[in-house]
């Protein structure tokens, strides 16, 4: 096991952890202060709870691939690449659907 693949490792654990704890601390308290402003400017208050609770599961579920991206680098190469390609399709996928329930509340991604 090479050094790369400890470092990549490593990165993606913690990287993914802050995502996933930022996610989690989202959903729990319902608030939206992660988020950009932009995000839930036009967000009534009352909404903005249910606003932080759906797009924090989606990027709960991005904090997970991301750490299951690195410890996929410990597997044989094929299997990695494998694991690698369907993680990263998750990851765009879970992304996405964070960006759909921001604009199902704010009406659009960008204010």
């Amino acid at each position: 096991m090479g050094g790369n693949v400890i470092i990549g490792c490593a990165s993606s654990a913690i990287i993914g952890g802050l995502i996933l704890a930022m996610a989690l601390w989202q959903i729990r308290t319902g608030n939206v202060r992660w988020l950009h402003g932009y995000h839930y400017v036009n967000v009534p208050r009352v909404k903005r709870a249910a606003l932080a609770r759906e797009s924090g599961r989606w990027m709960a579920v991005v904090g997970v691939c991301v750490v299951l991206l690195g410890l996929s680098l410990l597997l044989p190469r094929a299997a990695a690449d494998v694991a690698g390609v369907a993680l990263g399709v998750a990851v765009l996928g879970a992304i996405f659907m964070a960006c759909r329930v921001i604009v199902k509340y704010n009406g659009s991604l960008f204010g």
